[in-house]
């Protein structure tokens, strides 16, 4: 038995060791080594009988009792290899990290659990009766005693059971064993990702629920993964405030009146820039030049909404409300005239010209909400005060200002050291009554 069991336990080492076996041979390695032990433990009793016949006087009961008990050890040692053999497939599968999903009918726990039950109950109920019915026939035969009767039967059950029992303990653990390394294989996996790591993958290291678990874990990541792609991708399109009121389906139908401040900013001499450069050239500058604009404007509680050619649109107080989103936009207009001016040294170091911008700022209500066709739509806002900040953005190039607001903006301005210069009352094109406008030095 010993050599032909160093020799399974070589070939199956020798086999994992290699890596390259297909993960269905893989699978097989167990059963095989059941089968084997089982097998092999059969021929021995029948061997074993085939001697006493040769050699002894023969004896029924002895033979049975033989062939009864070389089965038993042959289950169970079997069961022992099989759960030895499982143990190794884990943890190569597991260093291996392999996902492929085996395919075919494999063992499930519960099928495992119900086999090694009724192995137990089976063989030791086997066992009892065949004894009795062998020692008794054997006994009574015999000048024994009643109580030396039964003291014997008592005795040769309950070496059997002790022994049966034992061997049986050490299946249990044996499988104990298995399941703990199959389920902290999978928790070390549930805690990678449970700390937002979604690259984890959870090995498929078994072929029984706990693979289907697995299987459905790893197709859950990739869900997770392409929905956080899918939520980047919208957010490099999408401020994530509008984008999260999308995903969130917060918008109104018919949209949201609220009380806003709106920014425009315009680059001047665009046209001429854009002549005597070549379109990636311009492409380029144009990506500089807003996430430089973009930054600082969500750095003062604003979104942009659009860029439009080289004209930015921001809003303050939406879609979040911002009871300060006057003093937040205005703020924003002054970081801008800053990071221009950072943008503007780089150039210069470059050999580059200087760019210039107009930026308008007023506030009041808006309609804020979906625009669009049934198949495409954009969150935009709709109104007067949309209006009057483009024109005030524009009116800057008529006064040779950078930055200006309206006298509602003004109003509602609560910051005290920032230079206001009144530019007097102007007409708007599209407005009936003229409005205040303020240049901020």
């Amino acid at each position: 038995m010993l050599p032909w069991r160093l020799w399974l336990f070589q070939r199956k080492t020798t086999a994992l060791a290699g890596g390259d076996l297909p993960v269905q041979q893989i699978f097989r390695l167990p059963r095989q080594a059941f089968a084997a032990d089982l097998i092999a433990w059969c021929v021995a009793g029948l061997a074993m009988v085939i001697i006493y016949y040769g050699f002894f006087i023969p004896y029924m009961s002895t033979s049975v009792k033989v062939l009864v008990g070389c089965g038993a050890f042959g289950l169970f040692s079997g069961m022992l290899s099989y759960l030895s053999s499982e143990r190794r497939i884990v943890r190569h599968l597991k260093g291996r990290r392999s996902f492929t999903m085996p395919v075919g009918r494999h063992l499930t726990v519960s099928k495992k659990i119900l086999i090694l039950i009724f192995s137990v109950v089976g063989m030791i109920a086997l066992a009892i009766l065949l004894m009795v019915l062998l020692d008794v026939y054997y006994l009574i035969g015999q000048d024994f005693s009643r109580p030396e009767i039964y003291w014997g039967i008592f005795k040769e059950i309950a070496f059997a059971l002790c022994v049966m029992l034992g061997i049986a303990l050490v299946v249990v653990r044996r499988y104990a064993a298995n399941l703990k390394e199959i389920i902290d294989t999978q928790l070390t996996a549930m805690d990678e990702i449970s700390r937002g790591n979604l690259e984890t993958q959870v090995p498929i290291v078994s072929g029984d629920e706990f693979a289907r678990v697995a299987e459905k874990t790893n197709q859950m990541m990739e869900g997770l993964k392409e929905r956080d792609f899918c939520r980047a991708s919208f957010d490099q399109y999408v401020s994530p405030e509008v984008s999260r009121k999308i995903l969130d389906d917060s918008i109104a139908p018919t949209g949201d009146l609220i009380d806003v401040t709106v920014l425009f900013c315009d680059l001047r001499d665009y046209t001429g820039f854009a002549e005597k450069h070549s379109p990636r050239e311009v492409v380029e500058m144009l990506n500089q030049y807003f996430t430089a604009m973009e930054r600082v404007v969500r750095q003062n509680g604003g979104v942009v909404l659009q860029f439009v050619g080289d004209e930015i649109e921001a809003v303050f107080g939406a879609p979040e409300p911002d009871p300060d989103h006057a003093d937040h936009a205005l703020a924003a207009a002054l970081a801008m005239r800053a990071a221009l001016a950072q943008f503007n040294d780089k150039r210069r170091k470059q050999g580059e010209n200087d760019i210039r911008h107009g930026i308008g700022i007023h506030s009041g209500n808006v309609l804020a909400g979906n625009v669009g066709s049934e198949q495409r739509k954009t969150y935009s806002m709709l109104g007067d005060t949309v209006n009057l900040a483009s024109r005030l953005q524009t009116l800057n190039k008529q006064l040779a200002t950078n930055i200006l607001i309206s006298g509602e903006t003004r109003q509602r301005i609560l910051q005290s050291d920032v230079s206001l210069r009144s530019m007097g009352n102007h007409a708007i094109r599209g407005k009936r009554e003229s409005v205040d406008v303020y240049s901020v030095e």
